[in-house]
């Protein structure tokens, strides 16, 4: 690689970083949000089907000026679809079913682990090279993840309460997430990530309509109040439409395993935001928990910032 194109391939890492720490950030505040807009009696998956819309709103004037960017075969459009009606639908579902069961801070505490839990998809789908530290951090984030969830655990003898049902739920939602992931990593590879973007958003919005239809919810939106409104307008178009729209610019310039490294920060921001928004506060369980997956998170993280993510370039590894 010559000097000019380590620069290029340098800026490109930066950029990158920049647009999925900033991607996180508004990810992390959708925890708390949710909760809130689902407290107020609001069907989780009206809400995840009324923030697809605002999104395919908000991004279709972009699309539109880039329409003829992007040439997808049979093939492409295939898994275009799947990554929309499965992966990303099945996750907006079981993640905003399990909020109405779980605190927020739970939620943001337990989607921690997609990070590493994509890592390893990444490495056995994408072939990306798997470093031996995220194997030891990987294997102290899914302790951290037993504490998280101790004191549903204790109540398993008895009876299969709400809050671990509704943690078995988000759980079940990061292996969707991961999938989309693992999907929109290939997907990009050969597309415009807005394009990329805008479809799997369409045929998400699609499916999680077919489900409120099927429910018969649909008319929930009529009984929304107005404060219930201005979140939902937020999360459409801050959170599923700018969002998606940089995390997908980051998935263009990163491997897929650097991306979903930075997903640590989630317990971080909705955590934050859970206590700020909804006077949520945190069992010592979770706490102890929650700190454990974050060091195990950042020391799998911890080889990437020496450069070793930059193309070009191949780091030690499995």
């Amino acid at each position: 690689m010559t000097k000019g194109e380590r620069e290029q391939s340098k800026k490109s890492w930066i950029i990158g970083l920049i647009c999925v720490l900033f991607a996180q950030f508004l990810f992390g505040t959708t925890f708390s949000l949710n909760k809130y807009v689902i407290q107020q009696g609001v069907d989780p998956i009206l809400l995840g089907f009324n923030r697809t819309c605002i999104a395919i709103l908000c991004l279709f004037p972009f699309y539109w000026g880039r329409r003829k960017t992007t040439t997808w075969t049979a093939k492409d459009w295939r898994l275009v679809f799947l990554v929309g009606v499965f992966a990303t639908a099945g996750a907006i579902i079981l993640e905003y079913s399990g909020s109405k069961f779980t605190t927020a801070s739970n939620v943001s505490l337990i989607m921690s682990i997609e990070s590493l839990l994509t890592i390893y998809m990444a490495f056995l789908i994408l072939k990306e090279r798997l470093h031996l530290p995220v194997v030891y951090g990987g294997m102290g984030a899914l302790v951290g993840m037993v504490f998280v969830m101790w004191d549903d655990f204790n109540s398993i003898e008895i009876h299969v309460n709400k809050a671990f049902f509704g943690d078995f739920l988000i759980l079940a939602s990061v292996f969707c997430w991961c999938a989309f992931t693992i999907g929109s990593k290939s997907i990009v590879k050969r597309s415009n990530p807005l394009v990329a973007n805008f479809f799997i958003t369409v045929f998400a919005c699609l499916s999680l309509g077919s489900v409120v239809a099927i429910q018969g919810t649909w008319r929930g939106w009529m009984e929304m109040d107005q404060v219930s409104w201005y979140i939902t307008i937020y999360l459409g178009a801050f959170c599923s439409g700018l969002g998606y729209l940089l995390y997908f610019q980051a998935l263009k310039r990163l491997p897929a395993s650097l991306v979903s490294l930075t997903l640590s920060l989630l317990p971080l921001f909705g955590v934050l935001f859970s206590i700020l928004l909804l006077g949520e506060r945190l069992t010592f369980y979770q706490f102890f928990g929650g700190a454990v997956i974050i060091i195990g998170v950042g020391y799998a993280l911890w080889p990437q910032n020496n450069g070793a993510s930059l193309p070009g370039e191949v780091p030690p590894g499995l």
